[in-house]
């Protein structure tokens, strides 16, 4: 069984006995892994590609899972009941398909005690949805691996929030300070940055949108620890 880094860093926050669904879950890994584990007592894996969910369905029946875990073909949430399960494990995608696939199946969503999250980018719309609709972000993580892997854990409750840039830092990760987190801020500065440098050299005028993107780039380096 191919277990990296990210697959360990999504145990780590199901709590023991949890009864997880994981969409998108390409070979199913999260769920084996789970299982063996004694972390999840069962799975759901949803998977809408047919190449990982076929390879899915034989990584279960090899690891003699299908007691345990069964994988459904679909998109987002559709192949999941209500209540069916506690947790719900959602990754390696865009933030806007991530905010997408929870307002679409907004009532099964609204029933996980707790979301795990790993958007591939667009962070600040998911974490808006989130804030906006009865969702704590109670944690926050960034692994390194080939790239940043961002995670965001959520669960039932509300959140004030009085800045709209903490959609954008996230409201634990602002409280943190770790190479990890200094790291995705830096990457954030650089991309502005890049911005900026190409709009000074149009000829059209961006005064505006310079002066937006210089404003932001200070934002993020405040938060950036010693």
């Amino acid at each position: 069984m191919k277990i990296n880094t990210r697959v360990d860093k999504v145990l780590n926050y199901i709590q023991k006995g949890s009864t997880v669904a994981d969409i998108g879950c390409d070979h199913g890994y999260v769920l084996i892994k789970g299982v063996t584990d004694d972390i999840i007592k069962s799975g759901i894996g949803v998977e809408v590609a047919k190449g990982p969910f076929n390879q899915a369905k034989i990584n279960v029946h090899e690891y003699n899972m299908d007691d345990y875990i069964n994988i459904r073909y679909g998109n987002g949430l559709d192949p999941v009941l209500i209540n069916e399960c506690d947790v719900c494990v959602i990754g390696g995608m865009g933030g806007r398909l991530i905010t997408n696939i929870l307002r679409d199946n907004k009532e099964k969503a609204s029933n996980f005690k707790r979301l795990i999250l790993q958007p591939m980018n667009s962070e600040f719309i998911l974490r808006k949805y989130l804030l906006e609709n009865n969702w704590v972000i109670v944690d926050e993580d960034i692994l390194i691996e080939d790239r940043l892997y961002l995670y965001i854990i959520a669960e039932k409750g509300n959140m004030e929030v009085h800045d709209d840039f903490i959609y954008e830092i996230g409201p634990v990760l602002a409280k943190k300070n770790n190479s990890g987190r200094n790291k995705y801020i830096k990457q954030k500065i650089f991309k502005l940055e890049k911005i900026l440098m190409n709009l000074k050299e149009v000829e059209v005028k961006e005064t505006n949108k310079i002066k937006i993107i210089k404003q932001a780039i200070e934002k993020w380096r405040s938060y950036i620890g010693d």
